[in-house]
């Protein structure tokens, strides 16, 4: 896909995402977003399920057994106790950086398991887009599967905190361009990457903007 093209279809996804937001407020930023390449990823069971009345494609069936097999090929150890308590903890190990701080059930937790959603095609993920109005911070789910008439897919709001809970904002762009922390009120934060052009403008719409030059608000 050339630059343009998926420029565009980046900012067609953001303009479906904008039916959701909540009437009466306003919006200052949207973007599409994932969680940082160099985060941890949450186990299988912590994602949330979303999009559930998306279309199953061909891919989405076969991927089935194959997730499953992967899950177990994958998995470090074969005791079937562990490898269930593993399936619900970070799977993945953090990379070099400390990307990450809080635990999963924290408000940044959270954020991180709202950007890694199960849904029902897995080799076709949903986009993210976050928005950040001036009442709160916010995940919208846009599926890229068409409907068997060619109809596009659902949009579905997804994980929200009130703005009031989002402190701070650190460019990250000296690792990874487009790669932010954002912190929140109970002292927890990761770093989250936004895709595509126009990212520099969402620290904008944050209550702090930081720069990677500035220390963390806080440590842990």
């Amino acid at each position: 896909m050339s630059k343009k093209k998926q420029a565009d279809t980046l900012r067609a996804t953001v303009e479906r995402a904008r039916v959701l937001v909540p009437t009466g407020e306003v919006l200052r930023a949207e973007h599409c977003v994932g969680l940082a390449e160099r985060a941890p990823s949450p186990g299988y069971f912590r994602r949330p399920r979303v999009l559930r009345s998306e279309r199953r494609t061909l891919g989405g069936w076969l991927w089935i057994p194959i997730g499953w097999l992967v899950r177990v090929l994958t998995a470090s150890s074969w005791n079937p106790i562990e490898w269930l308590i593993e399936a619900f903890m970070e799977r993945d190990k953090k990379k070099p950086g400390k990307p990450f701080h809080g635990g999963w059930d924290s408000m940044a937790g959270q954020l991180a398991r709202g950007l890694v959603p199960r849904t029902k095609n897995p080799a076709n993920q949903a986009i993210r887009v976050m928005q950040v109005t001036d009442r709160r911070l916010q995940i919208v789910y846009v599926s890229r599967v068409r409907s068997l008439a060619g109809n596009p897919g659902p949009v579905e709001a997804g994980w929200a905190t009130d703005i009031r809970n989002v402190t701070w904002i650190r460019d990250r762009s000296d690792v990874v361009g487009g790669d932010h922390e954002i912190g929140f009120v109970d002292g927890s934060w990761c770093t989250v990457h936004f895709s595509g052009d126009g990212w520099s403008r969402m620290s904008d719409a944050f209550p702090a903007r930081l720069s990677h030059l500035d220390p963390l608000p806080y440590r842990g």
